[in-house]
């Protein structure tokens, strides 16, 4: 590669019929101008890419920091999904055991109140059987009383005369006394 300073070092010798010594004086430091241009351009291009360079490998180690912080916010990511997930799934389970337990309970308790219900329905059957047969009985010894009145009060004679000849007692409380007896038969009876 030709630098500037070749070109300025560079010298032609001299021949009879050759071009002007100012006109390639002249062309030469243009282009020695020229040349200082491109190679402090060069210079600062190299600077840049230097530069520039730098900064990629920066961008690179933060491109791979970045890529690590990265993976590891999925890793941590799906990690918190994941005990997320096996946290819903125990709360459900103790959910669903709790709703077992209180299904549960309530199905005992409801057993028991069924199981008090049917004893207190036997009792009152029981109960209403036993006052069935007392009514019954009551009826019974009711209808007795009133069938041995009527048989009482059929007995009596229904006039004087009949009374007179019967040898039944002949005075009112002879006949109360005598009702009165057949009272107390039908009560100890």
């Amino acid at each position: 590669m030709i630098t500037s300073k070749d070109v300025r070092n560079k010298r032609f010798e001299k021949a009879a019929f050759g071009y002007k010594q100012e006109d390639i004086d002249e062309f030469f430091s243009q282009l020695e101008a020229e040349l200082d241009e491109m190679e402090r351009e060069r210079a600062e291009s190299n600077n840049k890419i230097q530069i520039l360079a730098e900064k990629v490998r920066e961008y690179m180690k933060d491109e791979d920091a970045l890529k690590d912080a990265l993976l590891g916010a999925q890793k941590q990511g799906h990690q918190v999904i994941d005990e997320a997930n096996a946290k819903a799934e125990q709360i459900i389970a103790e959910a669903k055991a709790k709703a077992d337990e209180m299904e549960a309970e309530a199905t005992t308790k409801h057993q028991e109140a069924m199981e008090q219900n049917r004893k207190e329905i036997a009792r009152e059957k029981e109960a209403l059987i036993e006052a069935q047969q007392q009514v019954a009985d009551f009826k019974k010894s009711l209808f007795d009383m009133y069938k041995s009145h009527l048989e009482l009060i059929s007995s009596m004679p229904e006039s004087v005369d009949e009374l007179e000849n019967d040898a039944e007692p002949e005075t009112a409380e002879e006949i109360a006394a005598a009702v009165a007896g057949v009272e107390t038969e039908e009560e100890n009876d």
